[in-house]
């Protein structure tokens, strides 16, 4: 009976230890440090586009939600052109999940009806019907980030793999940095003859964080 008991009781702690809801036991959710606080908050294009006219003002915002549910963190992202904060142009969930080689993985899903939801990011509220069940996962576009030796986290979508119909290309590549004040984006795609199609001018659009965040 004993031995029946402290097997059982093994397995529960497994099960509770994948989940992340171990206090103190290095969980999942809990492994993916600064990474997260990093990639949460309001940042803007806005200075880059002040001195270089390749680049248009515009913002991005990012709010954690769901967080542990399913043993993930969540955030929901949110971009708009600074003129137009009433139309961002695109809006995603990501979904991130760590490696036992200290890798995190960066998956992105797409919502039904993604317009309901514009504003999320100041009015929480309307994510309140919203639930994983319905995210459709964009299969092949998922993100290995990785820390640098510069101490930030880099990654980019597998050539190839994340496939794309927007502008005559076929398939789309996606850099990603994020730092404590920053996010760079940078997107190439390309057709089918590999011929580049369309994507961000020089080195990606640079997202700073707003001041008042910084050192937070």
């Amino acid at each position: 009976m004993a031995k029946l008991l402290a097997a059982v009781l093994g397995l529960l702690c497994s099960c509770l230890a994948l989940a992340g809801t171990i206090p103190g036991n290095g969980s999942p959710t809990s492994s993916m440090e600064p990474l997260l606080s990093w990639f949460s908050g309001e940042f803007s294009s806005k200075e880059q586009a002040s001195y270089d006219s390749r680049f248009t003002s515009a913002e991005l915002r990012l709010m954690e939600i769901w967080r542990g549910r399913q043993g993930y963190r969540w955030v929901y992202a949110e971009q708009y052109l600074t003129q137009r904060a009433v139309r961002p142009f695109r809006q995603r969930i990501y979904r991130f999940s760590p490696a036992p080689d200290g890798r995190i993985l960066m998956a992105e899903l797409t919502m039904p009806m993604a317009t309901d939801f514009a504003g999320a990011w100041h009015n929480p509220a309307l994510l309140d019907s919203l639930t994983p069940q319905q995210l459709s996962l964009r299969q092949g576009c998922e993100i290995w980030l990785a820390r640098t030796s510069a101490g930030e986290y880099a990654g980019h979508t597998r050539v190839g793999h994340c496939a794309t119909n927007f502008g005559g290309a076929a398939t789309l590549v996606q850099h990603i940095w994020i730092g404590p004040n920053s996010v760079r984006l940078l997107d190439r795609a390309y057709d089918l003859k590999g011929k580049a199609r369309w994507g961000s001018p020089g080195e990606g659009y640079v997202y700073l964080r707003r001041s008042e965040e910084r050192g937070q």
